[in-house]
């Protein structure tokens, strides 16, 4: 199976950024803190970790407030506006490594968060959940230390598949409305419904800007054979295609390791997606949560 992506964002021990080292496809991961008007033109960000050896891979992106996506044709001259809308989710978490921001999450129970493999970084990761976004805490913030972190031990870094990883909090989060956990779905996802993404990634494409809240959108599930005849020889069962063919909806770099929320229950998690976000014939691609209901409470419960 040819892998045709890359982590969504890349840092470098030292924390600067790096070009992915695969162009066709790229992982939507670590950002780097300084989110904002930060312009980087037809590089895609992507994380480096051990498991992946420093492999990126494809992202997605989230959206920006009422934008409305140009009506024009793809070229590599033209920058794509990402639909979505700012909004707050109490289950979504923001990973740092430091002050570093790297990835999306979902809290899932009070002491654990659900994020993707390609996320690790080696150390302590601290997790921040109830606040506005990487650069305004709010009062609400609540924030921990990483105890322990587990990836799922069949990841395979060059194909992305078994893309997930639990973060164990060194203390329990206090539930309230701005910080509560996700369920998670109890049956795979349909062929087109309607299900919505979120993160702080890049609202633009290829040439990306980050916002400073959280942005949501809209996406429909594609069916698994048609994400096949999209992406020939990289989707596997454990994978789940979303995208929008109506609009720009996507999840882009910086999106990394992010929810896939269906029917109000954690469905999947941002993984990988084309090198240009946004594209209406090329959906993102998803980690299939119902393939790893077990081991996700197995393991839970015995640490």
């Amino acid at each position: 199976m040819r892998p045709p992506h890359a982590p969504r964002d890349p840092l470098s021990t030292s924390g600067a950024l790096q070009p992915p080292r695969r162009t066709q496809f790229h992982v939507w991961g670590c950002l780097p803190s300084t989110l904002g008007a930060l312009q980087l033109p037809h590089v895609h960000l992507g994380c480096p970790t051990s498991a992946s050896g420093g492999h990126q891979m494809p992202q997605d992106a989230p959206h920006h407030p009422p934008w409305r996506p140009p009506t024009i044709s793809a070229s590599r001259n033209v920058l794509w506006v990402l639909e979505g809308t700012s909004c707050d989710l109490p289950w979504q978490a923001a990973l740092f490594k430091g002050d570093k921001f790297i990835c999306g999450g979902t809290l899932v129970a009070r002491n654990w968060v659900l994020t993707a493999a390609h996320c690790h970084v080696p150390g302590y990761i601290n997790v921040r959940l109830g606040g506005r976004g990487p650069k305004d805490p709010g009062v609400s913030e609540q924030r921990r230390l990483s105890a322990k972190v587990i990836s799922y031990p069949r990841y395979d870094p060059a194909t992305k598949d078994g893309d997930l990883m639990l973060v164990k909090l060194l203390q329990p989060v206090h539930i309230n409305e701005r910080v509560k956990p996700l369920p998670l779905a109890s049956h795979c996802p349909v062929p087109g419904k309607t299900c919505q993404i979120s993160g702080w990634g890049s609202t633009t494409s290829p040439e990306v800007t980050f916002p400073e809240d959280l942005h949501c959108a809209k996406v429909t599930i594609v069916s698994e054979e048609q994400c096949r005849r999209i992406y020939p020889g990289s989707i596997t069962p454990n994978m789940v295609c979303a995208g929008e063919p109506r609009n720009r909806a996507d999840s882009c770099q910086g999106d990394s390791g992010g929810p896939l929320v269906c029917d109000g229950r954690l469905q999947g998690i941002v993984s990988w997606g084309p090198g240009v976000c946004g594209d209406p014939q090329k959906p993102g691609v998803y980690v299939n949560l119902c393939k790893y209901t077990r081991w996700i409470q197995e393991t839970m419960r015995r640490n």
